[in-house]
């Protein structure tokens, strides 16, 4: 079945709040973030393209909070996962050291004699599929790489009860983290949205910040599976807001309201229109008219250590948007059931 696309859109009124407020530097670059229209995507399948690194920690967080103890919800998730989705690896990657899986066996060993105290159940989930050899997506890896590289100043290889050298053997340890190093410097692996660094000397990155037309999966318990994208005229007037009001300066890390940075400017802001003479950056030349495009002049030293050792990589965007409904869209799951309660019922849906 064709998935039904729908069209994010902001208030027309240039003055209300619905638009783009903050551009975030991440490490996984993508237009996904708004606080709207994507806040319900707690469920327990997995999503279409969903990988099985990804699906279940965010399964077992689920099956916890709904009662279950931790050994059990893994087996939960782990059967789900077997009986309901078929795992496609292209794009994904085993060939992790030995001495990583080593590292995660003996993180897990130590994580037991100290009653499974350390790590989150993320960090838990990641050590079984390392030590296990399973393969892992671009994404686990980008993942994993921030962990460890931050992890690093807590592991003591002398002090094997402390729970940061427990959390960093979990996640593969010395050799996992110069694995993904390894892989993350390999051209091939680089992401579309990624930002450039157009001058060292003067501290300037410029990237896409929104591309027209480009299809976003979701999949949520109100539309289920479907496509979101934002048109080239939506663009122009989120671009428009976000000048309007100033916001400029607003740059946050990781889409964090906590971490709001300071020393950054964007001072180019371009709407790409190939008719007049406006074309998109250099690697970007596929990117459709209306597409938005963005440079940033930053004077905050700790964000631009970031962005040299590659941590965060790209734009992201965060804001308050409307759903557009396709004409002709098949109704969800969700929404035939209660479509039929409701003739069972005999109670009009408003």
């Amino acid at each position: 079945m064709e998935l039904p696309i729908y069209e994010l859109r902001i208030q027309e009124d240039l003055n209300d709040d619905a638009e783009v407020s903050y551009i975030a530097l991440v490490d996984s670059p993508a237009i996904k973030k708004d606080f709207l229209a994507f806040q319900n995507e707690e469920f327990i399948n997995p999503s279409k393209g969903e990988r099985k690194d990804d699906f279940l920690p965010r399964c077992i967080s689920y099956v916890i909070n709904e009662g279950k103890e931790s050994e059990q919800a893994v087996a939960i998730c782990n059967s789900i996962w077997e009986e309901h989705f078929a795992q496609d690896f292209q794009d994904s990657y085993n060939d992790y050291p030995q001495s990583a899986r080593d590292a995660a066996e003996r993180g897990i060993k130590l994580n037991d004699e100290q009653g499974n105290k350390c790590a989150t159940q993320v960090g838990k989930v990641r050590a079984q599929q390392i030590m296990k050899g399973e393969p892992i997506s671009k994404e686990t890896i980008k993942r994993t790489y921030s962990f460890l590289s931050r992890a690093a100043a807590y592991y003591n290889p002398d002090d094997t009860e402390a729970c940061g050298t427990i959390s960093y053997l979990l996640w593969g340890g010395d050799s996992m983290l110069r694995w993904c190093e390894s892989k993350m410097n390999n051209e091939d692996f680089a992401r579309s949205m990624t930002f450039a660094i157009q001058n060292e000397d003067k501290h300037i990155i410029s990237g896409p910040l929104m591309l027209a037309d480009e299809l976003i999966y979701r999949n949520n318990s109100k539309f289920g599976e479907h496509y979101v994208k934002f048109s080239a005229e939506t663009i122009k007037d989120i671009a428009i807001k976000f000048a309007k009001k100033g916001y400029q300066q607003n740059v946050n890390l990781m889409h964090s309201s906590d971490m709001k940075l300071d020393g950054f400017i964007m001072f180019e802001s371009f709407i790409v229109d190939k008719e007049r003479g406006i074309l998109p950056m250099q690697g970007f030349e596929d990117a459709k008219d209306g597409s938005w495009f963005g440079s940033f002049y930053v004077e905050n030293p700790k964000a631009w250590e970031l962005i040299k050792q590659g941590k965060v990589k790209g734009f992201s965007v965060e804001g308050f948007f409307d759903y557009v409904l396709p004409e002709n869209r098949e109704k969800s799951y969700a929404e035939q059931k209660l479509s039929e309660l409701a003739e069972m019922l005999k109670v009009p849906i408003l």
